[in-house]
């Protein structure tokens, strides 16, 4: 059973609902990390001879076009993860519209590959949002990855399997990230600190359980949780829970998923 490995390409100081402590007017300032973690990372997807769908934020691209380059040299699907890291329900239509093309020019002009695939900062789309998903089909995209069926940050409402969306323009397929339901609730075990936190034999037979029903798992990490050297800030104790709890377990569990599980891009799990 193929399952689905995501990157979201963003650097250190790309915490949503932080703006006052990273300003985007200061970000140029902020020493640029990316390439750190995201050379290891790749390292350890080479070595293991699979390749993901890298969510790349247009901003990073951008500042440095390397990125998009060496993800590219190695085969891996690229995707984008909008420019300005701005959650959707914080946006315009618009303004989303004009943040998404944005991303997608940057991207596509480095890559020279066609863009499917979208992810919003913090698992944005939900209810109140689903708009986006006209503006995504209007502008080309094929699917989505920014549903978390988790009630304080996502929408609980939603399907946790991959499906389709209806849209006024035809439908695209929406991939949500793999949970873990619980007695307090639905878990978010594949989305960078849910991964860290979560119990490595709990993971297994979460997506044990559903390959053998024919479902893939999708998963989500970041170059940052490859740098244990990039900078730390204080942040209000939810923040630096989420942004720096179990970090260094972040390579050790993607080695134990990768022996466990086969993995492949969006594109080829989703045969888009």
């Amino acid at each position: 059973m193929l399952n689905a490995l995501t990157v979201d390409v963003e650097d250190w100081y790309h915490i949503c609902g932080m703006e006052d402590i990273f300003p985007p007017s200061k970000w140029d300032k902020y020493q640029d990390r990316v390439l750190i973690g995201l050379e290891k990372l790749l390292d350890i997807l080479r070595e293991r001879k699979v390749k993901t769908t890298f969510f790349i934020l247009g901003y990073v691209a951008q500042r440095n076009s390397q990125i998009v380059k060496l993800i590219k040299k190695d085969g891996h699907e690229i995707a984008t993860h909008g420019y300005g890291h701005i959650p959707v329900y914080r946006q315009t239509k618009e303004e989303f519209r004009k943040d998404l093309r944005k991303s997608i020019k940057i991207i596509e002009k480095i890559s020279k590959s066609k863009i499917i695939g979208y992810r919003a900062p913090e698992w944005s789309i939900r209810k109140d949002t689903y708009w986006a998903f006209n503006i995504l089909k209007e502008e080309g995209l094929k699917y989505d990855s920014s549903i978390l069926k988790v009630r304080l940050i996502g929408e609980p409402t939603v399907n946790r399997y991959p499906h389709k969306v209806k849209t006024k323009n035809g439908e695209i397929s929406e991939f949500p990230p793999t949970i873990m339901r619980t007695f307090m609730g639905n878990m978010p075990i594949a989305t960078g600190w849910g991964l860290r936190f979560g119990i490595w034999w709990d993971i297994k037979r979460t997506v044990r359980n559903l390959n053998k029903e024919g479902i893939p798992a999708l998963f989500c990490i970041h170059p940052w949780e490859f740098d244990l050297e990039h900078p730390r800030v204080r942040l209000p104790f939810w923040r630096n829970f989420v942004h720096y709890t179990k970090i260094r377990s972040t390579s050790y569990k993607l080695h134990k998923l990768l022996e466990e599980f086969e993995f492949g891009p969006i594109r080829e799990v989703l045969e888009i």
